[in-house]
């Protein structure tokens, strides 16, 4: 539809300016017209149009306006209007040869922008040929505005049909600025009429030279417009660029921990299962405690990764059916520290690694690595600690049957005040004796998710 409408509107334009020019072309009295300024502007406003600087998409502006208004001050409308064929003649294959459709638009559009701005001129008392200067300065500044209004909603409007662009954002990025410069070029076409009124040809010799300096003024503006605009463009490539290399890096780190996730499971076959339980009972408590959605969250991946560092304990470690000699245990203490390595090497999960480092701390600051106590050591880690000694306990081990949830419960209790934090053990015996944590503390055979699609899901959302 709207292509269809472009049609009409193109065809109309163009056969209106056709009207404009026969009707005042029958009626042009020859004998008034010097052939030789005749010549000189046509030769001027080829010249000009050949030379025109590009603005949106194909349009463009050039200081032959200032030549075709010397024409109708001079001359009349007739001679104008033939000047203005040339423009359009020269148009059509500058800077490349232009399609039909364009040709024909411009024809129409600016056969009507010459016509009402000659017009004009002669309606507010501009004088063919000009008569006293400041007279003929106002009808053409005048006579300007018109012009320029007609040309540019022309233009805008066959832009605006022809593209997704509206009418208004057309306007404004591509004609806003050059009311000024349109002034401008039209005082120097005044003048170049004047000029030759005095001086004849040598006149029009002299004030070649502003119209150069009007017609650079035109060029150096859009191609500094051009440079802006490269460079926005450059910056908006920079930043999509920027985008898709951190989503490869989040990638990237999400599927490494992901590997190292299930790495650990498959090293703790033993212990499968056991994650899963201690985060629902740890995210339970947090819920309980009245922690705030941050908070929460950060429980829920301190548990997700609170062992990740046992993936640099040997697995004879892990796996050995009785109790670890002295330099073994030594060894395994070692676990948090290299989970909180691991874990500070990936963006966005700097705020866990205290927790992975503090969950083996207990209250009385007997615990390890560092010997922390009380408040000094993360609620999350003491959260994350009553919860993994509880499902530790209620789980078989190579070296040890499991306990029952009463003797679980009672040891809990025991160590409350010690190794856990008294209000943590009571806010977790709460949880699990109503069955609000949503899991049976027996590990029942129930399927879980797949450790590494846990790690990858709850990477990536730590990454946004």
């Amino acid at each position: 539809m709207k292509k269809q409408l472009a049609t009409v509107y193109i065809g109309a334009v163009a056969a209106l300016g056709l009207m404009v020019l026969v009707a005042n072309s029958i009626n042009a009295r020859t004998t008034t017209i010097d052939p030789v300024m005749f010549v000189v502007i046509l030769v001027l406003v080829a010249v000009a149009q050949r030379n025109p600087v590009v603005l949106f998409r194909s349009s463009a502006i050039s200081v032959a306006f200032a030549v075709k208004i010397a024409a109708y001050v001079l001359f009349g409308t007739p001679v104008a209007l033939w000047a203005t064929v040339v423009v359009v003649a020269v148009n059509a294959y500058t800077p490349k040869p232009k399609p039909a459709r364009k040709v024909l638009f411009n024809f129409g559009g600016m056969m009507l922008s010459t016509y009402l701005a000659s017009t004009t001129y002669q309606l507010v008392g501009g004088m063919v040929p000009p008569g006293a200067f400041v007279p003929t300065m106002l009808a053409v500044a005048v006579s300007a505005a018109v012009y320029f209004a007609v040309n540019s909603v022309l233009t805008a409007e066959v832009i605006t049909l022809t593209s997704n662009a509206r009418f208004v954002d057309v306007w404004m990025q591509n004609f806003a600025w050059m009311p000024v410069n349109y002034l401008a070029t039209a005082v120097n076409g005044a003048a170049l009429a004047l000029a030759y009124q005095s001086l004849g040809v040598i006149g029009v010799i002299v004030f070649v030279l502003p119209l150069g300096i009007a017609w650079y003024s035109f060029r150096l503006y859009m191609m500094k417009s051009t440079q802006v605009r490269e460079r926005n463009r450059e910056l908006v490539t920079l930043n999509e660029n920027l985008h898709r290399t951190t989503e490869r890096l989040e990638a990237s780190h999400v599927s490494v921990i992901a590997a190292l996730l299930g790495s650990l499971a498959a090293k703790e076959r033993s212990t499968q299962g056991h994650s899963d339980a201690t985060m629902q009972h740890a995210l339970a408590v947090a819920k309980a405690l009245g922690l705030g959605p941050d908070e929460v969250a950060a429980v829920n991946l301190g548990t997700l990764f609170h062992d990740i560092g046992k993936i640099g304990i040997p697995e004879h470690i892990l796996q050995k059916p009785s109790a670890l000699t002295e330099d073994e245990w030594a060894e395994m203490k070692t676990h948090p520290v290299i989970g909180a390595n691991l874990i500070s090497e990936v963006p966005n999960l700097e705020r866990i690694r205290p927790i992975v480092l503090a969950h083996h701390e207990h209250y009385d600051g007997s615990g390890y690595p560092n010997g922390l106590k009380g408040d000094e050591i993360p609620l999350a880690a003491q959260i994350i600690a009553v919860a993994d000694t509880y499902e530790a306990m209620t789980s078989t081990r190579p070296y040890r049957p499991a306990l029952g949830h009463a003797d679980a419960v009672a040891e809990l209790r025991r160590v409350a005040g010690s190794q856990l934090n008294p209000i943590v053990v009571e806010a977790f015996i709460r949880q699990i004796e109503i069955g609000a944590s949503g899991a049976a503390h027996a590990h029942d055979g129930a399927e879980h998710v797949h450790v590494r699609d846990r790690a990858v899901e709850a990477a990536r959302l730590s990454l946004n």
